[in-house]
């Protein structure tokens, strides 16, 4: 189980969602089980994006979550 980093845990502070309720609707409970960087996707940082790279997931999924649907 990875933690969040402190970027993602501001960045989600940011938009108005504490690291529990991030990990409530990613993975149903109140443990972060995804990768440090915010994605539910525990292999993003290395994969998705360079490790020291910011996560482009996080930040499409925040948008997702907060932009209402047409």
């Amino acid at each position: 189980m990875a933690t969040l980093t402190d970027e993602a845990v501001t960045t989600l502070d940011l938009a108005g969602i504490s690291p529990r309720e991030w990990a409530r609707a990613h993975t149903g409970g109140t443990v972060w089980k995804g990768d440090a960087c915010g994605c539910p996707d525990d292999r993003c940082a290395g994969s998705h994006h360079d490790a020291a790279a910011p996560c482009d997931c996080l930040a499409a999924l925040i948008a997702e979550r907060t932009t209402p649907a047409s």
